[in-house]
């Protein structure tokens, strides 16, 4: 019985409000730590996610871009990619260029304000038409 006597104050402390109220307080940090350590296991989550997409998206293109060198190192891709870019031929060859009609009404009405009259009937026709023009009013 001197024993369970001995034990009796530690129990009287150990349940005592005060002590209760300290590990209550310590529950709760010990809780918030967690709650902040989920969040951010939750948002490295999400940035590995986005970070495997990026990393795929390159995977992709690296292949595309490969696939584009091999390719160009053919003579058939070098000859394809400089007649894309230069439009030229080979001798013997022709090439038929088709413009739309909206870029030559546009170039035509460009040039035809800004080239003047070079020769002197040509200014003298200028001129008159001008003048003979009725004046609207």
């Amino acid at each position: 019985m001197t024993e369970f006597n001995k034990k009796r104050p530690y129990r009287k402390f150990i349940y005592s409000p005060i002590t209760l109220f300290l590990l209550f307080i310590v529950l709760i940090i010990i809780l918030k730590a967690a709650w902040g350590v989920y969040q951010k296991e939750r948002i490295s989550a999400e940035y590995l996610a986005r970070e495997q997409n990026v990393l795929e998206e390159l995977a992709d293109r690296q292949a595309a871009l490969a696939q584009s060198v091999d390719y160009l190192k053919t003579d058939k891709g070098i000859e394809a990619e400089i007649r894309s870019k230069f439009r030229v031929v080979k001798e013997g060859e022709m090439v038929a260029v088709i413009v739309d009609n909206e870029d030559v009404k546009n170039s035509t009405a460009s040039t035809t304000t800004q080239i003047a009259p070079s020769s002197f009937w040509q200014k003298m026709r200028v001129w008159f038409s001008g003048i003979m023009r009725p004046s609207q009013g």
